[in-house]
């Protein structure tokens, strides 16, 4: 599995498509988990509105990793889509408000540049 891992992170940005497709009809947890870690680790910017998505999924190692990502990338525009999310899921209910810790946490990392 850890060879798998390594290949699909040195691939080519071409497989990014086919990453998140498998990721949209995966059913596994700790699969979707991979996958999106795999996929922020190609560091392709548009890959940023697929991580708003994956913040949305409600098995925490999922948009842990989704977190992680916009981190990585470190952008104005992964700012904003965490905004953007911070302010859905304060509307929506309490129960994320671990999500948003962490988004918060996030947001301050990527404007301080301390990525840990």
């Amino acid at each position: 599995m850890e060879h798998a891992y390594h290949r699909l992170i040195e691939a080519d940005d071409a497989i990014v498509p086919i990453l998140i497709k498998a990721y949209r009809t995966e059913a596994d947890p700790a699969v979707r988990a991979t996958l999106v870690e795999i996929i922020w680790q190609h560091r392709v910017p548009e890959t940023i509105s697929f991580l708003s998505e994956a913040l949305d999924d409600n098995h925490p190692e999922v948009w842990k990793n989704a977190v992680d990502g916009f981190v990585t990338l470190g952008s104005a525009s992964a700012i904003h889509m965490l905004e953007s999310a911070k302010q859905r899921m304060q509307t929506d209910n309490q129960a994320n408000s671990v999500r948003i810790d962490w988004i918060d946490g996030a947001i301050q990392q990527i404007r301080t540049g301390s990525f840990a």
